[in-house]
């Protein structure tokens, strides 16, 4: 299975410890923190996080990806699918510490640097991250969450092909529910059957 892949603008690749410069950039600036985590994080709070978002479960395939800018090899932000949490309010990193698939909903996420809002990023990375889902594992459904009032995500979502479902029990609280079906998007997209 190949957990380095591109799209049409965008690298896929695993996170590493050296993306730091990456999540410090990402987490210690309010517009990507605010519809997030309500809250800037430290450099050294992002440097002790660091271990646990870097770990890989169900074989490599749930964790977080660097996104970098083909052209540029620029680091513009990352792209998720990560166990969702229902009553705990922060993502189960512990849950990515095997090579099972964790007993959970799988969420996909994306945050960006805001340098790189607006020119289509954000739904390039979902999709694309959608289509591995759907054409390397055997995941027959993906899920999202968003804060109520984040429209631009709620908007990204739906052009990659995710349908609101409504409020959803995630994160310890209520949000707008997004989810799409593997039979769905193989027949909208045509993708073959897995390859795991």
């Amino acid at each position: 299975m190949q957990l380095e892949f591109e799209s049409e603008r965008l690298c896929f690749r695993p996170l590493r410890a050296d993306d730091i410069d990456l999540e410090i950039a990402l987490w210690t600036d309010f517009e990507v923190a605010r519809y997030i985590t309500g809250k800037v994080s430290t450099v050294e709070e992002v440097r002790g996080l660091m271990p646990l978002v870097t770990q890989r479960a169900g074989r490599g395939c749930i964790g977080i990806w660097c996104l970098t800018d083909k052209s540029t090899q620029e680091k513009i932000g990352h792209a998720s699918l990560l166990p969702m949490p229902v009553e705990a309010e922060d993502t189960e990193f512990e849950l990515l510490d095997s090579e099972d698939w964790p007993d959970r909903n799988i969420e996909i996420g994306f945050v960006l640097r805001p340098v790189f809002w607006g020119v289509g990023y954000a739904t390039e990375a979902c999709t694309r991250l959608l289509e591995f889902a759907f054409s390397e594992t055997m995941l027959n459904a993906v899920f999202a969450t968003t804060d109520d009032e984040n429209h631009a995500s709620q908007n990204v979502l739906t052009k990659s092909g995710m349908r609101a479902v409504g409020p959803v029990r995630a994160f310890a609280g209520e949000y707008p529910g997004y989810k799409v079906m593997r039979e769905d998007w193989v027949s909208e997209k045509g993708l073959n059957s897995p390859k795991v």
